[in-house]
């Protein structure tokens, strides 16, 4: 089992070096000092094995650290702005995380500011507020709409009006959105005008509707990596670049390394391998002062559902990989990411970062996966305090 104490120790360096009124400012332990590097064999197997395959190795790129940065373990082109792909997803759910909290539920309500009269007629607005929950569906919506004709609405004299940023499936616009409650409400029995407005909630709460905790949802969108999820949990940010804004101002990247074109890593995002690394030290620091591990919002590969399910599977590496994949087919003639926390039993958890552009995805994935296995086996192979040994609870 992985112990609380374990996962502390191995975080511990990364708090003490630093002054407590200065931990919150400084975004990255590794810019305090000169990184100690070590030739580590496994990467130079690897680009030899690209080489060989006929993969310009201009197209790649590659960063390995240790988990307070003190100990670069492998690096390739690592300053070098790449599209991540799905790896995106990470920023987005980390946005989320601080913004809102693990536990938050999103909520989404209607509100009724005015009287139903003996007809059913509401002598007023009809108000949909919502925090931009990304599970809504249109089953949820229509028991929310149900509970509104129960209490006896049957047509909405005044304005129907949305607050807050509310998608629902895979309707981002407010146009589409708009257009889908109306019909939706119509089709429940209720008339409501046929122009939504948007404004701010008031009057009295009639149906109320909260989603899983946000820790659930950005595991369920990162371990399956759903596409529209990330999306729509980006629009309850403020859109794209709240997110590329947490990864300049809150990660520390530099502006000119990063861009976040979809929350969801869809078409042309960018980041840099050392920057992705970054991000991934934010993330242990967070997930460790809020008492979660990388396994609570990133799938264990060869344990979780979703597309890690048949990667690192044989029991020589299950739980030894958490961590989050990327695929674009058609961007850049083919984007295959891989990046997370490998754990090993001679140096610790080590944070990755594998990009592969211009190529084939499908052989890309089996490069990255002999490229992590040697560099296990190098480092002393998979502890017994694992992610797989805390996923199962032992």
């Amino acid at each position: 089992m992985i112990t609380r104490s374990l996962w502390t120790l191995s975080l511990l360096a990364l708090f003490l070096v630093l002054p407590i009124q200065t931990q919150e400012a400084v975004t990255d332990l590794a810019r305090l000092r000169i990184p100690e590097e070590i030739e580590t064999d496994a990467v130079d197997e690897y680009l030899n094995l690209l080489s060989v395959r006929g993969v310009d190795l201009e197209d790649q790129g590659i960063r390995v650290e240790s988990l307070d940065g003190a100990v670069i373990y492998a690096d390739h082109l690592g300053d070098r702005i790449f599209n991540p792909a799905s790896v995106i997803k990470i920023a987005t759910s980390m946005a989320a995380l601080e913004r809102f909290g693990a536990n938050h539920r999103f909520e989404t309500a209607f509100y009724l500011d005015g009287e139903i009269d003996e007809k059913g007629v509401l002598r007023g607005d009809l108000i949909l507020r919502s925090d931009g929950d990304p599970e809504m569906g249109t089953a949820d919506l229509n028991r929310l709409g149900r509970e509104l004709t129960r209490a006896g609405l049957r047509q909405v004299d005044g304005q129907l009006i949305i607050d807050g940023p509310f998608t629902i499936g895979n309707l981002y616009s407010k146009r589409r959105v708009a257009r889908h409650l109306s019909l939706t409400l119509r089709r429940l029995g209720i008339r409501v005008p046929t122009e939504v407005t948007y404004g701010p909630a008031r009057g009295q709460r009639m149906a109320e509707r909260f989603s899983d905790p946000l820790r659930e949802l950005v595991f369920y969108q990162n371990a399956r990596s759903n596409n529209t999820m990330a999306d729509r949990l980006g629009r309850a940010l403020g859109g794209s670049e709240a997110v590329e804004y947490y990864l300049e101002s809150v990660v520390g990247l530099p502006s000119g390394e990063v861009h976040v074109q979809r929350a969801s890593g869809l078409r042309n995002n960018r980041i840099t391998p050392i920057g992705t690394v970054m991000l991934l030290r934010k993330m242990t620091r967070w997930l460790e002062a809020n008492d979660m591990y990388p396994e609570d919002i990133l799938p264990v590969a060869g344990v979780d559902r979703g597309t890690l399910r048949v990667r690192f599977n044989s029991r020589s590496y299950r739980g030894a990989v958490v961590a989050k994949t990327g695929t674009l087919v058609s961007t850049d003639e083919g984007i295959s990411t891989l990046a997370g926390v490998l754990y090993t039993k001679d140096h610790g958890p080590l944070l990755f970062a594998i990009f592969n552009t211009h190529g084939p995805v499908l052989q890309y994935r089996k490069f990255q996966d002999s490229f992590v296995k040697d560099l296990l086996a190098e480092y002393g192979g998979m502890p017994l305090a694992n992610a797989s040994s805390h996923r199962m609870g032992n």
